[in-house]
């Protein structure tokens, strides 16, 4: 997180004299180190007070680390003709690393002892990324957002930007070398060649950062390619700041006016939806008119009078010695209040306490850790030296050998592996009837329901983990209609059956490929992740209305018998069941190409996540939706629906007599808030396959009769 200086060779193969050529001179500017502090506070102040609103702090972060690091490495590579990585890694160990592993175990200790079971996979998971400085890519995968902390929201999620820099620390140098590089080639000085350097790649960030600000925002917060830009700011500000200079007569009202734009940032601007885009340089240009009027050497008199001296008082320079702690360990303390709590949202007396908690470990990592770790070691001679640099790399990637073999194996071992073939196959069906239970005799005996919780999530049907499902959101491409084919088509199928629209389609896949099995049918299934069957949106297009447009001429090329999607939507929130504005338009479209359609009745939602709920002592009928949100009548049958459109109601089997279980027969219904589990639908097979034969007769041939 904070640069270490790195320390001039005694070997100068190019001239000192051309390196340092329009290089601003060492030295400490403590209304930068104020600014740190203050960009950090805004961070935890608008975690804790601003209802997910983002500050500009972090962006102010990733420049101040550009700065620091630009020039610091240039003086060194063009100096010495190299950069002494040893040195290098060690003080990023000492003053980075040892911090935030500290963090990272404690987290991940009290995350095992107050998350449920169903968060423990995805917890221990996040810890290794954070700890190899890849958060940002594994919030990415794993389909999380940056935005206010709710009941499941990771406390690792803040490591995105660190991890930003992490990697950012791997690459820079690389760059300050290329720089020295060109130089010796050319008459160009290495500050010159850094810049021009500097210039491309945040140009390419830049424009990078604006395409995918138009193709997935959340995706573009968080990634490393879009950042770049902004480090890359910081450190043309270091390569320009000798030239960089305002008028003497304008310098107060220009540190005043840069300081009002950082902190009227998060007040003004909804980063979230709009960072790291061009609005970024709202509060990038607040650090550039502060650094900008510190004038010529930036030793200007710093009083009460300019922003400078401002940020040169103690509370300032206070908080920004404490600033790495103080972010490292705000963000899990609000988490762990949340889940003690089990509340949305903080109270006051929670967020104060959360405050002065992290304040106070904040100053204990930087007294007991950050002080010691960052005093360099004796020099008795350069060979002792050099053998203590050993020594802290050395420690350094064990720690990170250790921590990524330790949570590995731990997510290997308490995951339930996603097996491919039938989720109940092998499992003792008197003991685990599932839904067969609400038509027996008697009762399923009392035993541990099926399956385990741990890693219940990623168990989902084997087509999703393929990549012929198109995912949620507005990726490019991801609005192309895909056919994921049987692998076990038969040679004749005597029908041709194709799940179709969203997951809730889809979750229905081990259902119907045991119904094939039986009946010699062919099983296809085309979706796409949250997008059903319904009308444009001309106010917010997206690539669902892509996807919708597209699906007839799929379905003309493919010639299924029979289209299989939800005909009603149960929702997770306050609200009764409905059907989708547009939808039997959709429907009609997919009749008109000659196949039937069959539309289900939306299965149950509910707004917490039923693993969870259980995981944490609820039992099947409080963790389980609500039937109150389903309508009184089928909206289904109250319906004109095209030709050859027919329908099957299976609500009994989720909520029988009218109450809804997460447990039926031993087994667990929902994988989530909404999705059931393999092991539930496998269960349901019999009853599906006798209302298909009520519903749809045709479908069988003769068998039905």
């Amino acid at each position: 997180m904070f640069p270490p200086t790195l320390a001039r060779s005694p070997r100068a193969p190019m001239n000192p004299e051309r390196v340092r050529d329009g290089l601003p001179e060492r030295r400490y500017r403590p209304e930068l180190h104020g600014l740190r502090g203050l960009a950090i506070a805004g961070v935890v102040l608008f975690h804790l007070f601003g209802a997910g609103r983002v500050s500009g702090g972090i962006d102010i972060f990733l420049a101040i680390s550009g700065f620091l690091f630009t020039a610091m490495l240039l003086r060194e590579a063009g100096t010495t003709g190299r950069v002494d990585f040893l040195r290098y890694f060690g003080r990023l160990a000492r003053r980075i690393l040892a911090p935030a592993a500290l963090v990272i175990l404690v987290t991940t200790f009290v995350g095992l002892l107050l998350l449920p079971l169903t968060r423990h996979g995805q917890l221990v998971t996040e810890a290794r990324a954070s700890l190899l400085y890849f958060e940002n890519f594994e919030l990415i995968r794993s389909q999380l957002s940056y935005e206010a902390a709710g009941a499941e929201t990771s406390p690792f999620q803040h490591f995105w930007s660190l991890s930003v820099q992490g990697q950012f620390y791997l690459i820079w140098p690389l760059v300050a070398l290329l720089a020295v590089w060109m130089a010796r080639r050319s008459r160009f000085s290495p500050t010159t060649a850094m810049t021009g350097l500097v210039v491309m790649l945040m140009a390419s960030s830049f424009g990078f950062a604006l395409y995918m600000h138009q193709q997935s925002q959340a995706e573009a917060y968080l990634l490393t390619q879009t950042r770049i830009w902004e480090l890359g700011f910081g450190g043309l500000l270091a390569l320009l700041g000798a030239r960089l200079m305002v008028p003497e007569r304008l310098r107060t009202a220009a540190g005043w006016t840069g300081l009002a734009l950082i902190i009227s940032c998060g007040f003004l601007l909804d980063g979230a939806s709009m960072f790291p885009g061009p609005w970024a340089l709202w509060p990038l240009a607040g650090l550039a008119l502060v650094m900008a009027s510190a004038g010529p050497g930036g030793d200007r008199q710093r009083t009460l009078t300019t922003a400078q001296g401002l940020l040169s008082t103690a509370p300032f320079s206070r908080l920004g010695d404490i600033a790495y702690g103080l972010y490292l360990w705000h963000w899990p303390l609000v988490i762990f209040m949340l889940e003690l709590r089990g509340d949305e949202a903080l109270s006051a007396a929670d967020t104060i306490l959360v405050l002065g908690v992290s304040l106070l470990l904040g100053w204990l990592t930087q007294r007991f850790i950050e002080q010691p770790l960052a005093r360099r070691p004796r020099r008795d001679s350069s060979a002792g030296h050099r053998s203590a640099g050993r020594m802290t790399v050395a420690l350094a990637a064990g720690t990170l050998l250790i921590g990524a073999a330790a949570t590995t194996t731990y997510v290997q071992l308490t995951t339930a592996p996603e097996e491919d073939g039938l989720a109940m196959a092998g499992v003792d069906r008197i003991l685990y009837p599932g839904a067969d239970i609400i038509s027996a005799d008697d009762s399923a005996r009392d035993v541990e329901f099926y399956p385990e919780l741990g890693g219940i999530s990623r168990r989902v049907p084997e087509y999703a983990r393929t990549d012929c499902h198109q995912p949620t959101g507005d990726d490019p491409g991801s609005g192309e209609v895909l056919v994921c084919e049987d692998s076990a088509q038969p040679t004749n199928p005597a029908k041709t059956i194709m799940l179709a629209g969203g997951s809730h389609a889809g979750h229905w896949h081990n259902a119907w490929i045991m119904l094939a099995e039986k009946h010699n049918w062919e099983v296809l299934v085309s979706t796409k992740g949250g997008c059903v069957f319904r009308a444009n949106d001309p106010e917010e297009p997206s690539t669902c209305d892509q996807w919708n447009d597209e699906f007839p001429e799929v379905l003309a090329e493919r010639e299924p018998d029979l289209v299989v999607t939800p005909g009603t939507a149960v929702p997770r929130e306050p609200g009764t069941e409905e059907i989708h504005d547009g939808a039997p338009d959709r429907w009609e479209e997919i009749t008109a190409t000659g196949t039937d359609l069959l539309l289900l009745r939306g299965t149950p939602r509910t707004e917490e996540n039923v693993p969870d709920c259980l995981a944490e002592g609820g039992d099947a009928v409080e963790c389980a939706p609500d039937f109150e949100k389903f309508a009184s009548t089928d909206p289904l049958t109250e319906l004109t629906l095209p030709e050859n459109t027919y329908t099957v109601d299976l609500t009994d089997h989720f909520c029988p007599q009218q109450q809804c279980s997460a447990v039926i027969g031993n087994v667990l219904v929902y994988r989530d808030s909404h999705h059931l589990t393999n092991e539930y639908v496998e269960t349901m097979v019999p009853h599906l396959e006798r209302k298909l034969q009520e519903s749809v007769p045709q479908l069988f041939g003769s068998q039905a009769s």
